[in-house]
């Protein structure tokens, strides 16, 4: 049922990198960047992504072991004029699925905050 169920997104705390996620079967790793836009990594093994939720700088990390390393493709571009976003119309379902659940990892996280849980 596309992307939604396949990936469940994490908030990092990073100057670079607001969230991440990753699906198993398909080995690609999303990357939310702070201006807004966000990238597929292609052929990525669990380990990058498992790794990168460790590291005490997630920036560094992705530019020492992610950039560059593997084939990616932006698949939401934000419009850096503040007037609305912008993507490319094939992936306009897939950026929907996205959006909605980044949305739903922003809510679960602030859900357990008011509830006291710890991560």
């Amino acid at each position: 049922m596309g992307v939604v169920n396949a990936v469940e997104w994490v908030q990092l705390e990073s100057s670079v990198i607001t969230s991440a996620a990753y699906r198993v079967g398909a080995r690609q790793l999303y990357l939310q960047f702070h201006k807004g836009d966000i990238y597929r990594y292609l052929e990525c093994p669990r380990s990058v992504y498992k790794a990168l939720l460790l590291a005490e700088s997630k920036g560094r990390y992705f530019a020492q072991h992610i950039r560059r390393r593997f084939r990616c493709e932006r698949v939401h571009r934000a419009d850096h004029t503040g007037s609305r976003l912008a993507w490319d119309s094939r992936d306009l379902g897939i950026i929907e699925q996205l959006r909605n659940s980044i949305l739903l990892a922003k809510a679960r996280t602030i859900q357990e905050r008011d509830a006291g849980v710890q991560p």
